[in-house]
C-alpha cells in the first residue's frame, strides 16, 4: 500500500512540473512561465499613459477645468488559469495615482464603508466637523477589461501570449470611449516560454 502510494506521489508531481521553468521572460530576470504583478505593473502603467494621451481625456480637462476621475470595474479572467484580476486592477489603480493626471475614485466596497463612517459621525461628531451626507464626488469615467491566454505547442517548448485589453467608458452616457492593449514596448511581458518536460 505505502509503494502504491509513493509511486502516485511521484507521478503527480511529475505531471504538477509540466511546465519546468521559463526560458524566456520578457522585460527582467525574474523567470516564470505565468504573468505575475511584475509584469502587470509595467502593463498597467503603459496603458494608464497611453489613457492620458488620449484626445477624448484631454478634451474631458479643456472642458470641465478639471482632470476626470476614474473607477476600475471589473477585469474578467478569461485565461482559464484562474488568474487573479486584482492584480490588473490594483495595478492600474497605482498608475493611475501616480500619473498626477488623473484622480481616482475610491472602490465601490471602500465607499460603502465610508458611508457607514460619515452616517456614524451625524451622531456621534461634532457638529462642525462631521462630514455632510450626500456630498461625494462622482467617478466620470470607468476602466474595465479581460485577461485572455492564447497556448501553442512547439515540440518541447510551450509558448503563452496573455492578451490584455482595457476599456474606458463614460459612466454619464456608458459609450467606450477608448479601447487598449499594451504597445509594442511591453508586449514582451505578456509572452512566455515555458520547457515541457517529456511524457
Amino acid at each position: 500500500m505505502k509503494k502504491t502510494l509513493l509511486i502516485l506521489t511521484a507521478a503527480l508531481a511529475l505531471a504538477g512540473s509540466a511546465f519546468a521553468k521559463a526560458v524566456k521572460r520578457g522585460g527582467n530576470a525574474d523567470l516564470t512561465p505565468y504573468l505575475n504583478d511584475n509584469d502587470c505593473r509595467a502593463i498597467c502603467k503603459d496603458i494608464v499613459d497611453q489613457v492620458i494621451k488620449n484626445p477624448r481625456v484631454a478634451k474631458f480637462e479643456e472642458k470641465n477645468g478639471r482632470a476626470p476621475i476614474v473607477t476600475i470595474g471589473k477585469i474578467k479572467d478569461q485565461t482559464g488559469e484562474f488568474f487573479d484580476t486584482q492584480i490588473i486592477a490594483n495595478s492600474l489603480k497605482t498608475a493611475v495615482l501616480n500619473s498626477g493626471v488623473l484622480e481616482f475614485m475610491a472602490n465601490y466596497d471602500v465607499r460603502d464603508d465610508m458611508r457607514d463612517e460619515v452616517i456614524g459621525q451625524q451622531d456621534h461628531s461634532a457638529e462642525d466637523k462631521a462630514k455632510e451626507l450626500d456630498e461625494e464626488d462622482a467617478a466620470d469615467y470607468m476602466l474595465t477589461g479581460s485577461v485572455k491566454l492564447m497556448v501553442q505547442n512547439n515540440g518541447k517548448k510551450q509558448e503563452r501570449t496573455y492578451i490584455v485589453n482595457i476599456e474606458l467608458a463614460d459612466l454619464q452616457t456608458h459609450r467606450t470611449v477608448a479601447m487598449f492593449e499594451p504597445s509594442e514596448a511591453t508586449k514582451d511581458y505578456l509572452k512566455k516560454t515555458a520547457s515541457v518536460k517529456s511524457k
